[in-house]
């Protein structure tokens, strides 16, 4: 299984996430805030990150900004958790590089499912940028596809 970091500050949703994911075999670091997530990521061994937005400092959005920058963390799979669900706020998270967002409260069935998902998708090595993928075609006439 994963070992799966969660920063969140509010206790309740921090153990609760914890148990679920526990429950299936993850390994989970707790943390509290950025500053200490960015810490236990210096370390590396995290296979994938839940954060939630509102943390004290740093929120969890600017987090994933940041470690979107960084080479060692650019490619973690990140899911933002939040009872903030207005359409701005999930936007800013996908933009600052967030694989999924799930709204507070959730099934824990979706939780884990989710990030299973998530886990699923992540190659041994590093992805590289969607920019650095191949470039598609489609032409009409023929139906075919043509990778550039």
């Amino acid at each position: 299984m994963a070992t799966v970091l969660i920063a969140d500050d509010d206790a309740d949703h921090l153990e609760l996430m914890s148990l679920a994911l526990e429950r299936i075999g993850h390994t989970v670091v707790r943390v509290l805030d950025a500053e200490s997530a960015r810490a236990v990521l210096k370390d590396g061994g995290i296979d994938a990150a839940l954060l939630d937005v509102r943390m004290p400092g740093e929120s969890g959005i600017d987090l994933c900004r940041r470690l979107r920058e960084q080479p060692a963390t650019a490619f973690l799979p990140i899911m933002v958790i939040s009872a903030d669900v207005n359409d701005q706020r999930i936007r800013m998270a996908m933009t600052a590089g967030a694989d999924d967002y799930l709204e507070k409260p959730f099934r824990r069935g979706e939780l884990c499912a989710r990030l299973d998902s998530l886990l699923r998708r992540r190659p041994g090595v590093s992805r590289p940028p969607a920019a650095a993928l191949p470039s598609v075609r489609k032409t009409a006439a023929t139906q075919r596809l043509t990778v550039t």
